[in-house]
């Protein structure tokens, strides 16, 4: 009897759960449990919705990478190198001569190395040594070395410029000579002319690929 019981009394439980759980739910028990979901859907995700707009923040405003497509910064810079740009430092430290900055352009962005300045008078003399023909830069009369271009592309200086070489260029308030280290093939001011701050997106400091080059960009000055 004490079995049968017990076995009545369990039956009369889920049949009782059975029916609560036909009952029509409460709308507004579902819409709480709902949002209640979406909350902790939200919550769980917090962290890693920061972590992207940290990046977006610093790709935008700081630092991002950039790849150099072209073999005019030779040999400094070789194509397929990952640079990585500072957008900050521009507009914290300034522009300042030989940096190698990326510019865009109506061509698209290139990557140069800043030659004259913001007010500066810049030209390259001319003259024959041991039977080579080779030039120099002169910055208001002021001879300045550049280590960074080899000897094979430093005589394609005036080739597309003669002005460069003859009368010398005088550059605005803000314009900035741009040239790449491969003198012979580099698409740079002497074609598009000076460029203003505003075209200069950035400097670039590090290489970040490949590896065995990776560190700061030597520069000479």
């Amino acid at each position: 009897m004490a079995k049968r019981k017990k076995k009545n009394v369990k039956e009369e439980k889920e049949i009782i759960e059975v029916k609560e759980e036909k009952k029509e739910k409460d709308p507004e028990e579902v819409k709480r449990v709902t949002n209640r979901a979406k909350l902790d859907i939200f919550m769980e995700n917090v962290p890693f919705l920061i972590l992207i707009a940290f990046i977006i923040i610093i790709r935008i405003f700081i630092a991002s990478p950039v790849r150099v497509q072209q073999n005019s910064m030779e040999p400094t810079l070789e194509p397929g190198n990952i640079l990585l740009l500072y957008k900050l430092k521009r507009n914290v430290k300034g522009i300042n001569r030989f940096d190698i900055v990326v510019i865009k352009s109506n061509s698209g962005t290139i990557i140069k190395r800043v030659i004259g300045m913001p007010g500066e008078t810049i030209k390259y003399d001319v003259y024959e040594e041991n039977g080579q023909i080779k030039n120099a830069l002169y910055v208001d009369g002021r001879k300045i070395e550049e280590e960074f271009v080899a000897d094979e592309y430093k005589n394609y200086t005036c080739h597309r410029d003669f002005k460069l070489c003859t009368e010398g260029i005088t550059l605005g308030e803000d314009e900035y000579f741009v040239m790449g280290d491969n003198r012979k093939v580099s698409f740079d001011s002497r074609d598009i002319g000076a460029v203003k701050s505003k075209q200069i997106k950035g400097i670039t400091e590090v290489r970040l690929l490949p590896f065995s080059k990776f560190g700061n960009i030597e520069k000479k000055k």
